[in-house]
């Protein structure tokens, strides 16, 4: 199957795990640090029987141990941004302020992978910020808010990671470096804040526990499908069309969270947002 189909398959699951993210950080008032210890280990859990089924095979660690190390310490970083942002705006502007990290897997694809940057990418790239900018104008409420920034943060440190993340994966077996980009950034949030450790029984029964369990396994699905998708596309072309999940995201906000404050706003920004991600991958 080609890398279309696998991008697809992230898209949509990725789309789905961004508004279960919202009720879990949001709604439900979670421990954040908590969350992507429970969040990444599940993941890594499942991912990782997967692995283990099919033939675990680790990474070449001696040719990549700065990049691994580098993945897994970024995507701890990453995840405490997200979590954060998720849990002082809405999923719909969330996925607008999440795009801005294609821009930065498209430099890092150029920068490290010999990829070649287009004019149609720097336009793109524009379009992308500008959709920011029509998110954060106004005179009263939508503003360049800590959340905003906080967003703007998390793309910057999340387009860092999965370049990274591809750079490990085209010479690895997906399943298994999946599992372990998952267990590291668990490992490194509970090590840097272990006192989240007392709040992680709450993610273990009632309606958290549902939750947690379709996030990680939409999430399992996702991701396995994004880095076959990386091995089998270029970086800065993929990275970007996976930013389709911006426009379904959007809709399944209104549909399902009812996030309909400024509702023209954020779907013009989506759209901006979206036409900026085509334009980087063609």
């Amino acid at each position: 199957m080609s890398w279309q189909f696998f991008i697809a398959v992230s898209v949509v699951t990725s789309s789905v795990a961004v508004l279960l993210q919202r009720l879990l950080l949001h709604r439900d008032k979670s421990n954040p640090y908590a969350y992507i210890v429970v969040f990444q280990g599940l993941v890594a859990v499942l991912v990782g029987t997967y692995a283990v089924i099919n033939g675990f095979v680790l990474p070449d660690f001696g040719r990549y141990w700065l990049a691994i190390i580098a993945t897994c310490v970024l995507f701890g970083a990453g995840n405490i941004a997200y979590a954060k942002t998720l849990q002082r705006v809405e999923a719909s502007i969330f996925s607008v302020l999440f795009a801005t990290g294609a821009v930065w897997v498209m430099l890092m694809g150029i920068i490290f992978l010999d990829e070649v940057l287009s004019i149609s990418q720097i336009i793109g790239s524009i379009l992308i910020f500008f959709s920011i900018a029509v998110l954060g104008y106004s005179k009263k409420s939508l503003k360049f808010s800590t959340g905003i920034l906080l967003g703007l943060l998390t793309g910057l440190i999340y387009g860092v990671a999965v370049a990274l993340w591809a750079y490990v994966g085209r010479s690895s077996d997906v399943a298994s470096w999946t599992a372990i980009s998952f267990a590291g950034p668990s490992l490194v949030v509970l090590l840097a804040y272990p006192s989240s450790a007392k709040h992680i029984k709450s993610f273990l029964s009632g309606t958290k526990l549902m939750r947690m369990l379709l996030l990680g396994l939409f999430f399992s699905v996702g991701s396995v499908a994004l880095l076959t998708a990386y091995n089998r596309g270029d970086v800065s072309a993929v990275a970007p069309i996976n930013q389709t999940s911006i426009v379904i995201t959007t809709l399944l906000a209104v549909i399902f969270l009812k996030e309909r404050d400024h509702l023209p706003k954020k779907i013009l920004a989506a759209m901006i947002c979206f036409i900026g991600a085509l334009l980087i991958a063609f």
